[in-house]
């Protein structure tokens, strides 16, 4: 998969890398709730939002720098937390900034970058519950594994060849995964 995401057009790589980021969302939300910060959820919402405005609407202005300046203060520290959340949180705020880099041509592989990001955090979180290292034949029998895979094949496939604003705006809509995250994590309405 490594290759063909390298082979995606730009924008295609851009609109992956976001979709991800969306799906890895819940994850940064419930982080913030619980931390009592649910304005951080908000805001790094909002610069997502920000770029699925530039990937569907090309015209539009948007300081991108800007956008990732408001989130430094954002970034979940690990050793400020004792519980496991605080990791798949992290890796959302990751992705994020990996797509607001991109945007500003600072990233040449966000799928890339985002795929391994997204992955990685699922295949933690077996990790953890299974109290051990799952090696691939292991995870390959895990339904949270094979979700992930088949959730990114079924991005790549719908990006692959020659993605216009439609695909872009179906790529959004397969990363809200209807509120529930890579970790199988729904957020109550």
């Amino acid at each position: 998969m490594e290759k063909q995401l390298e082979q995606l057009t730009p924008l295609a790589q851009r609109a992956f890398a976001a979709a991800l980021a969306q799906r890895m969302m819940p994850n940064f939300i419930l982080f913030a709730e619980l931390t009592e910060q649910s304005e951080a959820g908000h805001a790094l919402q909002s610069a997502l939002d920000t770029v699925w405005e530039k990937l569907l609407t090309p015209k539009a202005k948007i300081n991108f720098e800007k956008q990732q300046l408001k989130l430094e203060e954002l970034e979940p520290q690990p050793d400020d937390h004792d519980f496991f959340g605080v990791y798949p949180a992290l890796d959302t705020y990751m992705a994020v900034l990996a797509v607001l880099a991109a945007m500003q041509d600072r990233d040449e592989q966000p799928a890339l970058d985002v795929s391994r990001l997204s992955r990685g955090s699922v295949q933690f979180y077996l990790n953890i519950q299974a109290e051990t290292t799952l090696d691939y034949s292991q995870l390959d029998q895990e339904p949270l594994w094979l979700e992930e895979r088949d959730f990114q094949d079924q991005l790549l496939a719908l990006l692959t060849d020659d993605p216009d604003e439609d695909s872009f705006r179906q790529a959004r809509q397969l990363g809200r995964n209807d509120g529930i995250s890579n970790l199988g994590i729904a957020l109550e309405e």
